[in-house]
């Protein structure tokens, strides 16, 4: 009988600790995701101002692969990018953050990548010249940060297991 009461003690004890993971995990990634999408908001008004003022000029400084900035022609044609160089790129008119800088002045979107279990997300911003600035930033999906979160699960599961045994 105390085996049973031990189980369903544990079995419960289980469910609480993956539910709370999960949810707290959730919620982090919500806020994190907003606190992200401030910032990068942030840094695309500068970066315009900057890039109007003094145009590649500024862009040819930027070092970091945190996020990545890119120039683009009313018509589409990418002018600068500070992770690849701009030739050869492909049109980028066809975007939806680029049409809708474009057409009203700013834009958005998030794009999956299922090979990197990544979403990027695009600001776009359009400056007095009528090109648009894009900044760029990827962030983990909610499933590649509960695999990272697995191994610290599994280590309180059966620290757990263990001082209850």
């Amino acid at each position: 009988m105390s085996r049973k009461i031990f189980r369903s003690i544990l079995a419960v004890a289980g469910v609480v600790l993956l539910a709370s993971v999960l949810l707290i995990m959730g919620i982090l990634y919500d806020y994190f995701r907003g606190v992200q999408d401030g910032q990068l908001t942030d840094e695309l008004d500068i970066a315009s101002i900057a890039v109007e003022e003094d145009g590649t000029h500024y862009l040819e400084k930027i070092d970091t692969d945190r996020y990545r900035l890119t120039w683009i022609a009313a018509d589409g044609e990418v002018i600068f990018d500070t992770q690849t160089g701009a030739e050869g790129m492909e049109n980028h008119g066809g975007r939806a953050e680029v049409k809708d800088a474009l057409q009203s002045g700013t834009g958005r979107s998030v794009r999956y990548s299922a090979t990197l279990t990544e979403k990027t997300i695009y600001c776009a911003k359009r400056l007095t010249d009528g090109t648009v600035l894009r900044i760029s930033a990827s962030y983990a999906s909610v499933a590649s940060l509960a695999l990272g979160m697995l191994q610290p699960i599994l280590i309180v599961l059966f620290t757990a297991l263990i001082l209850s045994a």
